[in-house]
């Protein structure tokens, strides 16, 4: 499972600030349309200003690699930090923390090319926004079956899913092996790539409706420009679409044919590369486009000063809600807009929430499983009493060794190695409530009515003195 889990980072994070350095770093500025956030006017390329152009982002590409490389080289340590847990809040702090440093360079350019601005005498026209009145909201790409037809097929699939949970059809347990509680496990893994396809949908009619953007006093140019941006938008959008709906069918296969974390993690990372391969081939082809149209460019829009860092676009005299991005890949919000004021609010909250369950699960981890007799009952104690279980109601207890054996599949709970706390399918008998220290050898197998409790302390003298407990009251 941990070799698997550093995959799926590897695969997720390395092409993305690749990505990142190649989009916000390019080794040839001159060809660029911004240059970090800055719009590349003819004055910059001039002897003495293009020599400090230069200056600026041979600089800052130097400190962006150097930051690339680090971020290689703390990847590979990460992969081999031994405890999973702490591995997990390491790689999820490391991704936000190292996309913060991969714009560190680019918004010293974008200061510095601000500088040069002034120093040159050019003035950017804040809050200034034109419109092709011939071509506005005339130009779209995006049709609407072909992003919704793959919806609907992970629609069907889906509902499949479900139906096969609440057992009007079935799917699991065609073949030997299966166990219910893969049922529900389909339909949560389903549900979750179905709702991302959902999301998918308003994002790419969002994308097709932005304002076209001026170009050239030829209205025709303007129309061709943003049909060719668009188009290669949706295309991409739609790419995405029947990515998540092919990966929601294997899932699905996959699932009724094995019982195997590691192959459903495998497929999620093949997933994660697949949209990586994606955005690389919208990246190249807007490129081509921002090429070929660069000749007929005769309108250049100078807003830099509406572009906060080069990246955040804040312009209360701008209507728009969405913005193409100056740099990289789709569209931003502006942050004036009373939408998008929401919207950064939103993010900064769910960016807040991450980093507390990260606490949260990090001192859970750490935190001692005990287990205890008191006042009659047998208490499992993590952080608070989980269980508390009548020794009157025991019908059966027996002291087992080698937990490390014990077949467990989560049903719903909580399962960072070694801990295991939660609803269990246990050596292929479902229900079953386990409260559990692999690290601890020794554990107790209580029956109490219709359920199956499996549970263990921090040591195996305490699962064992417990027991011994257990059993004298209930031979008294």
């Amino acid at each position: 499972m941990g070799i698997i889990f550093n995959i799926i980072m590897l695969v997720l994070i390395v092409p993305t600030v690749l990505l990142i350095f190649l989009l916000e770093y390019p080794a040839n500025w001159k060809e660029k349309k911004y240059v970090y956030g800055v719009l590349n006017r003819t004055e910059f390329k001039e002897e003495k200003a293009a020599a400090r152009v230069d200056e600026i982002a041979s600089g800052c590409r130097k400190s962006a690699k150097w930051i690339l490389i680090a971020s290689f080289i703390f990847m590979g340590l990460c992969c081999f930090i031994p405890d999973f847990t702490i591995r997990l809040i390491v790689w999820t702090s490391f991704i936000f923390a190292d996309l913060v440093l991969m714009i560190v360079p680019f918004t010293k350019g974008n200061s510095e090319m601000k500088s040069l601005k002034r120093e040159l005498g050019i003035a950017s026209k804040k809050g200034v926004v034109y419109t092709d009145l011939k071509g506005a909201g005339a130009i779209h790409a995006l049709k609407k079956t072909a992003i919704i037809i793959p919806n609907l097929i992970s629609t069907v699939f889906f509902l499949v899913a479900l139906l096969n949970d609440i057992g009007v059809v079935k799917l699991v347990g065609l073949l030997p092996g299966q166990y219910p509680y893969q049922a529900r496990l389909m339909t949560g893994l389903t549900g979750v790539l179905l709702f991302i396809g959902y999301m998918i949908i308003p994002i790419a009619f969002m994308m097709d409706g932005i304002r076209n953007e001026v170009i050239s006093e030829d209205s025709d140019i303007n129309a061709n420009y943003n049909r060719a941006r668009k188009k290669n938008m949706a295309d991409f959008m739609v790419l995405f679409s029947w990515i998540n709906t092919a990966v929601i069918f294997f899932m699905m296969v996959l699932m009724c044919l094995w019982d195997n974390q590691i192959i459903y993690l495998a497929l999620y990372a093949v997933y994660m590369l697949a949209v990586m391969v994606g955005l690389f081939f919208n990246a190249k082809r807007q490129k081509q486009i921002e090429k070929r149209y660069k000749k007929e460019t005769s309108v250049e829009i100078d807003d830099d000063d509406n572009w906060l860092l080069g990246q955040i676009y804040y312009n209360p005299d701008d209507r728009r809600l969405n913005i193409t991005k100056r740099v990289g890949i789709g569209s931003t919000i502006n942050l004036a807009h009373p939408v998008g004021k929401v919207i950064a609010a939103i993010s900064v909250m769910l960016i807040i929430f991450t980093f507390v369950e990260l606490i949260y699960v990090g001192v859970l981890s750490q935190t001692p499983m005990v287990i205890r007799v008191e006042d009659g009952n047998v208490i499992c104690h993590h952080m608070k009493d989980d269980y508390s279980i009548p020794i009157s109601d025991i019908d059966d207890i027996v002291l087992e060794s080698d937990s490390g054996k014990l077949k467990l599949r989560k049903e719903n709970g909580f399962d960072m190695k070694p801990m295991y706390k939660g609803k269990f399918n246990v050596n292929d008998e479902g229900g079953c409530i386990t409260f559990l220290n692999l690290d601890t050898k020794n554990y107790i197998t209580l029956a109490v009515d219709d359920k199956k409790y499996y549970i263990n302390g921090a040591s195996d003298e305490e699962t064992e003195k417990t027991f011994n407990e257990v059993v004298e009251k209930l031979t008294d």
